[in-house]
């Protein structure tokens, strides 16, 4: 499959580009932390202490 080089390129980096300018709000990481935490701690209650 032959693939021009510049042609792609011009492609991601516009990809690229949209993705930096797009407003969406997301999930922070502090949030993200937040979660994972809470399911440590969940998992912890639940397992018998070894």
């Amino acid at each position: 499959m032959a693939v021009d080089v510049n042609s792609y390129d011009a492609w991601f980096r516009a990809k690229v580009q949209a993705a930096l300018e797009e407003e969406c709000t997301g999930t922070s990481q502090v949030q993200v932390m937040q979660a994972a935490q809470a399911l440590i701690d969940a998992k912890r209650e639940v397992e018998p202490k070894s």
